[in-house]
């Protein structure tokens, strides 16, 4: 397995990575990104820096909105182009959310995921429910024997935050995993507070890697800083604190 860390694309991230050990970087998209447009910077600075990229990411988009999915699918279609062009081997999405089934919503991006296998990428729904049905294992079972060979990319706070059991979902995921992060989750009196660094919450990582043995994973794994505290002045401190707390478990 490899540790990297989710990048918006800054090239300072590129040359901090390389500087502190870590093995690759995630691209994690929200909307478009100047790289749609010239991704030189960072490409140069991946390959001046030795680091792989693991996998490019598109959160958040909803491809069955009246008013927008036409605009969110020609987005995921760029940057299904732009992973490819990046040199990752894992384009990351959702589903699309609405009125509609997981055989649906793979129906519908099945014409997507055959032009990102046609480059020689592999497919993969995250597994947050953020505009995304395909985020669990009834889901997973329903929608992804339609489209061979598309994966699933887990992080164990979100089963976590919605009273779900993290582990039997990432043993159900099973040789479909295709990615991973890690993010914590802190909780108190039974309520969610914050979803602080891995190390800092209650998921106990020992057992998460434990899994991933046990299902023969080699692929990444990518912390994500996720709340203000940890995106802020202070990320890379919180970084190498995470960083520290994971190599443990690497062998």
């Amino acid at each position: 397995m490899t540790l990297g860390f989710l990048t918006d694309g800054r090239v300072e991230d590129v040359a901090f990575a390389a500087a502190e050990g870590f093995d690759c970087l995630e691209l994690a998209l929200f909307g478009d990104t100047p790289l749609l447009d010239d991704s030189t910077a960072f490409q140069a600075a991946l390959k001046e820096h030795k680091i792989a990229l693991s996998a490019v990411s598109l959160f958040g988009q909803n491809y069955f909105d009246e008013a927008t999915g036409a605009e969110r699918l020609v987005r995921l279609e760029r940057v299904i182009a732009l992973t490819a062009v990046l040199g990752a081997p894992i384009v990351v999405f959702g589903s699309g959310s609405g009125a509609v089934t997981p055989t649906a919503a793979i129906r519908k991006l099945l014409p997507l995921i055959h032009d990102a296998q046609q480059l020689g990428l592999t497919a993969a729904f995250y597994n947050c429910h953020w505009e995304n049905i395909v985020d669990r294992p009834a889901a997973w079972d329903e929608a992804l024997p339609l489209a061979s060979g598309v994966g699933i990319k887990f992080d164990p706070s979100h089963p976590i935050q919605l009273h779900r059991d993290w582990k039997s979902e990432l043993h159900h995921a099973g040789a479909q995993l295709k990615h991973a992060h890690t993010k914590d989750v802190l909780e108190v009196g039974g309520k969610f507070v914050t979803d602080p660094n891995p190390g800092l919450g209650s998921i106990r990582w020992e057992e998460f890697f434990g899994l991933l043995y046990h299902i023969h994973y080699e692929g990444a794994v990518c912390i994500e800083p996720h709340s203000q505290r940890y995106t802020g002045p202070q990320r890379y401190d919180f970084l190498k604190l995470s960083r520290d707390y994971l190599r443990r478990f690497l062998v």
